[in-house]
């Protein structure tokens, strides 16, 4: 057999190999540029110290995996989303503790009558609606709507894979796909809001600072 043939034969075989290989990666995540922050501790930046973000989870938390400009991205179906808001317009105080060496104490939010996220009907008639999540800023301004899916919608909202995490589905089980919302982006935009993530690899925290957005040219 000639070696060309040869070759040829070689490549058409781990090209076959390799396709079903590449899918099964793409399925659990592992070419996408975000990845969910469940091996991080979430917390938040006061005055240089971090404070643990809970009731924020880090589970329905995700970020870019590429360190340059990294976005924030959550969950947009989560009730606990609205507690972004009160970081960004500072209605919340610390609570310092020493139980965790890693973080200087835990956030407490004020209690506040803004609702910063409503999940609402929207009626295409007598009986026909479909269910959307609008947006709220401070002025009770409708800043974003998301028709609730549990897709992305080509816009702010993505579907991001949870690698590890799987879900049963007709009988079998699938890789966990969710709709995340890049907070980074719907904060600059609409509410004049920087959104950092500090990121300690060795202690496992993701730290967010919010400040207001730098001046543009």
């Amino acid at each position: 057999m000639k070696f060309r043939l040869k070759i040829t034969i070689f490549a058409v075989i781990i090209g076959t190999l390799l396709i079903p290989a590449y899918f099964i990666l793409q399925t659990y995540g592992v070419f996408q540029r975000e990845k969910v922050l469940s091996d991080y501790a979430l917390a938040v930046d006061v005055n240089g110290k971090s404070y643990e973000a809970w009731p924020l989870i880090n589970s329905f938390a995700a970020m870019d995996k590429e360190e340059d400009n990294r976005q924030l991205y959550y969950r947009v179906d989560m009730n606990h989303i609205q507690y972004l808001f009160h970081i960004a317009y500072q209605e919340f105080d610390v609570r310092p503790s020493e139980d965790n060496p890693y973080l200087a104490g835990t956030v407490s939010y004020q209690s506040t009558e803004n609702e910063y996220v409503k999940s609402e009907k929207q009626y295409t008639n007598a009986k026909d609606f479909t269910t959307v999540l609008n947006f709220y800023n401070k002025d009770k301004e409708v800043i974003y709507t998301y028709q609730n899916t549990g897709k992305g919608d080509g816009q702010l909202v993505q579907s991001i894979i949870h690698q590890g995490m799987s879900r049963s589905s007709n009988g079998g089980s699938e890789a966990a796909r969710d709709p995340y919302i890049n907070v980074t982006a719907l904060f600059h935009d609409k509410l004049d809001i920087d959104v950092k993530l500090d990121v300690d690899e060795e202690h496992k925290v993701v730290t967010i600072r919010m400040n207001k957005a730098e001046a543009r040219s």
